[in-house]
């Protein structure tokens, strides 16, 4: 139900921000069109005072054709300066990102000081978890900010990485969508993912569709999962999980941690689950569970997931 939530509420925001940027666009392409037409009418309007320029103003004699005034606005000076104008008020339409460092990303925070709070938290927000992130992502990424009817675009290297944050149901939202499995991994080195049988299986899930999945890490998530399905709820919900496999390292956490968990792989191939659990309660629930460590001699071949 959560997830089904979830994904309709992704699902508006993504379609309203779609939306935005379509109105976004054709006001701007209109704008633009209508400054194009007046820079355009200008120029010949200019073209018209110098061809009249150059009319004899001498007195008239019978036959002589009669004299056009100009306006000192035509001449071509002035209309140079009214371009200009003119393409500056479309520089400023047309849109721009800017540069994506912590640094600008700082300075855009400071500027709202008790101006736009919620504005301001979303910024906040990111700041703090785009610094989290890896420095290839840091280096290529595209962040738009959509918060309290304001948006803000920022952009480092390519913008392949694509960061949303965004104010939703009273809850500020930071979303990454990785464009490439090394970008995927890199992520995933570097941060805690929640720990619960249903997160261990969506990382797995994810690997496998990145293609990175190898038999050996796949094994040890599978490993994993068996032996924390059977551990109690206190160690389930307040525990720590590192996986080490293939040179791959995976860092789950439910609580506060406290309850240390390593899974990882050994030269000979098989596969160690050990776990150190914090207080008296826990060991016991542990002992009456029959749980313990465990060792599996060698890597089962993973299962397939769809």
């Amino acid at each position: 139900m959560d997830l089904l939530k979830n994904g309709s509420q992704r699902a508006f925001h993504a379609l309203q921000s779609f939306l935005m940027d379509r109105v976004k666009g054709v006001v701007i392409n209109l704008l633009i069109s209508i400054v194009v037409v007046v820079v355009i009418s200008m120029v010949l309007v200019s073209a018209v005072w110098l061809a009249t320029e150059k009319m004899d103003y001498s007195p008239m004699s019978p036959g002589q054709g009669v004299t056009v005034p100009t306006h000192s606005w035509l001449k071509p000076h002035n209309v140079l300066q009214i371009v200009k104008e003119a393409l500056l008020y479309v520089a400023a339409l047309l849109p721009s990102d800017e540069p994506l460092t912590i640094g600008n990303l700082l300075k855009h925070r400071d500027r709202l000081a008790g101006v736009n709070y919620v504005l301001r938290a979303c910024l906040d927000r990111a700041i703090d978890a785009f610094s989290e992130e890896p420095h290839s992502v840091q280096q290529n990424a595209k962040m738009v900010i959509h918060c309290d009817g304001q948006t803000i675009k920022f952009r480092s290297g390519h913008g392949e990485c694509e960061i949303s944050v965004y104010f939703l149901h009273e809850k500020i939202h930071y979303n990454v969508q990785e464009q490439t499995s090394e970008m995927y991994l890199a992520r995933l080195s570097v941060r805690k993912e929640p720990l619960s049988l249903g997160d261990l299986l969506r990382v797995r899930h994810h690997l496998q569709a990145w293609g990175v999945l190898s038999q050996q890490l796949g094994g040890c998530l599978d490993f994993a999962v068996e032996e924390f399905a059977k551990e109690p709820f206190c160690v389930q919900d307040d525990a720590r999980l590192v996986i080490d496999c293939d040179g791959q390292v995976l860092r789950f956490t439910s609580g506060s941690g406290k309850n240390d968990i390593n899974v990882y792989d050994a030269q000979d191939g098989s596969l160690h689950y050990r776990i150190r659990s914090s207080g008296l309660w826990v060991g016991f629930a542990r002992m009456f569970g029959g749980n313990k460590n465990h060792v599996q001699s060698g890597a089962k071949k993973f299962l397939q997931l769809e």
